[in-house]
């Protein structure tokens, strides 16, 4: 379903003086609705990214490191567990997120 055929099955719900009081959608375009204002914000938060990645001097202006880094990182981390005692804590299959370049 288009966002289009989604809004145009709006239903309103009108009051005693005949003005709108409420919208009822039903369930598939509600999910359509949702689903593209999920997509438009993900659209608006990758472009504010690529405004401020052109910006910046470098991806480490940014705050952004290179995954060789952070995979330095999470192996030390993964050795000071170990050798406290947290074995498989932090493991890369799954637990352990990072952002890289």
């Amino acid at each position: 379903m288009t966002v289009a055929e989604a809004l145009a099955s709006v239903e309103f719900i009108v009051g005693r003086d005949g003005k709108p009081r409420a919208a009822v959608l039903d369930m598939a375009a509600w999910e359509a609705l949702i689903a593209w204002l999920e997509d438009a914000e993900d659209l608006g938060l990758a472009l504010d990214y690529l405004a401020r990645r052109r910006e910046a001097a470098s991806p480490e202006a940014m705050g952004l490191m290179p995954w060789e880094e952070v995979e330095a990182e999470l192996d030390a981390l993964e050795a000071q567990e170990k050798e406290a005692g947290y074995a498989g804590v932090g493991d890369r299959s799954g637990g352990a997120q990072a952002a890289a370049v």
